[in-house]
């Protein structure tokens, strides 16, 4: 018998009493067990001269609900081997087999055997050569409880019958236990406070806690994908009784992981795009004195990025006017991904926004006027080519346009000036009602200011300077113009960056 049934014996016996219990039941346990594959009809009712192991039972009156907790279990025993005792104990503080079922087969025999998550199927009892395990139903929890059945069931339980308890036919596997528990007193009222307060009197009998090979409980994820920059946690979660503090060790396909990048450590970062601890295969061997255990496999991989909003099919433009072209990632990156856009089979050149997230293409201006465009997205996991966007360009006729942008960028002597001339359709219907110039700061390039009318900031143009104290000075300049009209149309130019010629 397996200690999990061992102690579902004890504990069904216990769940079935309905008064109130203390806040924390124990008992002390002393049992001999052995497990054989034996054929029908060979009853084993004497464990021989196995050793004896002791153990405390620890569980608290949850027992008695419908959503009964985990329990403890203790186990101690004297190991002699080459004439030295060893003296060690364990602990199980996740024991669940806090249920059972009342069983009565046909030869009217009525037990009580409980089973980890499962109930219990009778095939038959007719046979009372075979005795089911457990005591026969008190009037109240017992204080002691007596260990002498055989338990016959097969070696696998069904998840909706649970195990298959047998009378005839077929190889069996037999599992035999004889022994005693007693009902005993602790002043802790917990389950952790009685487990601390049993350990420490083995500890002071001269027990030593025993390491335990390490179990896996949560494993790392078969796959994971991440974008470039983000990064993950890769971890094992361990049963709580692991003793003592294990060791680890991380492979990324099958090579140590350095300290240094956290190859020693409970849980391993790893991150897309990375050449250190990026995409590859991963696993994790955890180690006591008593064993190591090894983790799956995770991989983890680059997470491809794909378009939520792709280039328009086509983009008009009138005379100088200008738009933005630009797409949309999913997911959003969290390393901004390389551009290239390209104008027909040419790459945008870097100054003229060829390696932005946007490109502004401007009606006349030679190298992102008229054409197709199109911009390849390039991370880790490869590169991502939007569709096409034609690009058209017209005569300014009579619209609201400029005729003339300003340069993308102008590069001014410290003493000297350079004027932005902006020329808005002479034609236009309707015509220009204001004008107003704006500045942004090389070092905040997306806030904007108005310049005031009286440093110049509402006439055709705007003279700027090198000089850097000076109000006109390097920065991000652009211009609005506003038509005449009872729904006025607005325009703006694209943004000119002045910087102090070298």
């Amino acid at each position: 018998m397996s200690m999990h049934t061992m102690l579902s014996k004890f504990l069904a016996t216990a769940s079935l009493v309905a008064a109130a219990q203390a806040e924390v039941l124990v008992y002390s346990a002393v049992w001999k067990e052995r497990g054989v594959n034996a054929p029908e009809g060979t009853i084993l009712s004497n464990p021989g001269t196995v050793a004896a192991t002791h153990g405390y039972l620890i569980f608290d009156t949850s027992i008695f609900s419908d959503t009964p907790g985990p329990g403890t279990l203790i186990e101690y025993r004297d190991i002699r081997e080459a004439g030295i005792v060893d003296k060690i104990y364990t602990i199980n503080s996740d024991f669940r087999a806090f249920s059972a079922d009342q069983v009565e087969g046909a030869s009217g025999s009525r037990r009580v055997y409980g089973q980890v998550y499962a109930p219990v199927y009778i095939a038959d009892a007719s046979s009372t050569s075979l005795s089911f395990s457990g005591n026969s139903v008190g009037a109240g929890a017992p204080t002691r409880l007596t260990m002498d059945n055989a338990v016959v069931q097969t070696g696998a339980a069904d998840g909706l019958t649970g195990p298959l308890i047998l009378t005839n036919g077929g190889t069996i596997q037999r599992s035999v236990i004889s022994g005693s528990a007693t009902k005993m007193k602790v002043r802790a009222s917990t389950i952790a406070g009685a487990t601390a307060e049993l350990t420490a009197r083995l500890q002071r009998s001269g027990y030593d806690r025993a390491a335990v090979v390490p179990v896996i409980t949560a494993d790392l994820p078969a796959t994971l994908a991440l974008q470039d920059g983000q990064s993950q946690l890769l971890g094992v979660t361990l049963s709580a009784d692991v003793f003592p503090t294990p060791s680890y060790r991380w492979y990324k396909d099958d090579v140590a992981v350095s300290a240094a990048n956290g190859g020693t450590s409970a849980n391993l970062t790893v991150t897309g795009g990375s050449a250190v601890n990026g995409p590859g295969t991963y696993r994790v061997e955890i180690s006591t004195s008593a064993g190591t255990v090894i983790s799956g496999d995770a991989v983890v991989s680059a997470l491809a990025n794909a378009f939520t909003t792709d280039l328009p099919a086509t983009q008009p433009l009138v005379g100088a006017n200008s738009a933005v072209l630009s797409v949309v990632l999913d997911p959003l990156p969290v390393t901004a991904p390389t551009y290239q856009w390209y104008k027909g089979a040419v790459a945008v050149a870097a100054a003229n926004g060829g390696n932005d997230a946007t490109l502004t293409v401007i009606g006349g201006e030679a190298a992102t006027s008229a054409g197709v465009y199109r911009v390849e997205v390039t991370n880790s996991a490869g590169t991502l080519v939007s569709s096409n966007c034609t690009v058209s360009v017209g005569a300014a006729g009579s619209n609201f346009a400029f005729t003339t942008n300003v340069p993308r960028a102008v590069s001014v002597a410290f003493a000297g000036t350079s004027v932005l001339s902006p020329v808005v359709n002479a034609s236009a219907n309707p015509a220009v009602a204001s004008r107003q110039w704006f500045k942004a700061s090389l070092a905040n390039p997306t806030v904007f200011t108005a310049i005031a009318a009286g440093d110049g900031g509402t006439s055709a143009t705007y003279t700027v300077t090198g000089n850097n104290s000076a109000i006109n000075g390097p920065g991000i300049y652009r211009m609005v113009a506003t038509s005449t009209g009872a729904t006025p149309q607005v325009i703006t130019t694209v943004n000119c960056t002045v910087t102090t010629a070298p």
